[in-house]
């Protein structure tokens, strides 16, 4: 698991920066989405260096699997 900084905000108003968690930087907007709040954008996402104390914002996002399972019980475990 690597950890992401996400820039969210908007045009004019102010910015704020997310840390989360995730395998890769695609997967980190959906954890940062999560955060996010009405007409606020995804503005950058960076890597940043796991030192041993990184806390983040949001959990993890959830794998396909996860979601998969969901709407059909069991199939994904079969794959």
């Amino acid at each position: 698991m690597k950890f992401y900084e996400v820039l969210v905000g908007g045009d004019e108003g102010p910015q704020r920066r997310l840390r989360v968690a995730s395998p890769t930087d695609v997967q980190a907007a959906d954890a940062a989405a999560t955060l996010m709040r009405t007409h606020e954008a995804i503005l950058s996402i960076r890597q940043s260096p796991d030192d041993g104390l990184q806390r983040a914002d949001a959990p993890p996002p959830r794998t396909q699997a996860e979601e998969a399972s969901e709407a059909t019980p069991g199939m994904a475990a079969k794959t």
